[in-house]
């Protein structure tokens, strides 16, 4: 889950911060810590959106996927197992420390997404690519979607998944701790060139860059009710503690303990209030 173009950085020991950041404007970890919150989250996210690939895309002997952002490949390594060996399966990234083991149609590469390889082109039949919305600039998701329509074969499909990171598509009452939270969040990431605005913007993206039949699905998951969900959810923000303080900490925490106590706040609250977050999976074709 990182982007590329971006710079790589040093393991942040800001107030007692100790945590592996692969760069300079993407919010999450990159450690073994993070590598079990992967898990997790990808366990939650196939309780609720049970769906792994589009549903009208059937894989033939020979099909190709690309899965950009790969992290620790928790996804992919998941295709694998559900498809015939004859699909090959890439994972690309631009840190490597969380690769898994390749199996035998799987492989993992550094490469960067906003600029693909140029022998790539019309190569897979479908991309695919997770959480990203904490990292990407106005101009890196029209970078990486035009990316993705020259690298798919005519008639493969797109799916990007993206939790509501900054809340920009609530509906709901958001509750006021996290309220605050993410206020600062758009604050930070403004500040960093990643746009608050970027979910809204991903379906005028997908069609500017020649994709048709776009669809989006939204899935509420009650990190509330759900104990492991809310784990993942608390766990992600937790992971952006040296991001945080380094910037001042906003309306949230001058200290790694008043983060901590902060975050244990938050997750009360969720509780108390039965909190849901919303997540959206957009997919889209290449036309033949």
């Amino acid at each position: 889950m990182s982007t590329a173009s971006l710079s790589a950085c040093p393991p942040a020991t800001f107030s007692g911060v100790d945590r592996y950041y692969t760069a300079e404007t993407y919010l999450l970890p990159h450690d073994e810590d993070e590598r079990e919150r992967l898990q997790l989250q990808h366990d939650m996210l196939m309780k609720y959106t049970k769906s792994l690939i589009p549903p009208s895309l059937v894989l033939a002997d020979g099909d190709k996927v690309l899965d950009a952002g790969t992290g620790s490949g928790v996804w992919l390594l998941e295709v694998a197992r559900m498809v015939p060996s004859t699909i090959a399966l890439t994972g690309i990234d631009i840190e490597k420390r969380l690769f898994p083991q390749p199996s035998s149609n799987t492989k993992f590469m550094v490469q960067t997404t906003l600029s693909l390889p140029e022998g790539w082109n019309s190569r897979f039949a479908l991309v695919h690519q997770r959480l990203m919305v904490a990292a990407f600039s106005r101009e890196a998701w029209k970078a990486c979607i035009s990316e993705f329509f020259r690298v798919l074969q005519p008639g493969g499909w797109l799916q990007l998944e993206e939790i509501d990171f900054l809340g920009v598509l609530e509906e709901a009452e958001i509750p006021p701790l996290t309220h605050r939270f993410w206020m600062g969040a758009r604050v930070l990431c403004e500040a960093r060139g990643v746009s608050s605005d970027c979910l809204l913007r991903i379906p005028d993206l997908l069609e500017e860059a020649g994709f048709t039949a776009l669809r989006m699905i939204k899935t509420r998951i009650p990190y509330g009710s759900d104990k492991s969900a809310r784990r993942a959810g608390i766990g992600a923000w937790k992971g952006m503690k040296a991001p945080f303080l380094k910037a001042g900490g906003f309306d949230v925490a001058r200290t790694s303990e008043e983060y901590d106590d902060f975050m244990d706040q938050v997750e009360n609250e969720w509780r108390r209030l039965h909190f849901k977050r919303t997540y959206a999976t957009w997919t889209a074709r290449k036309p033949l």
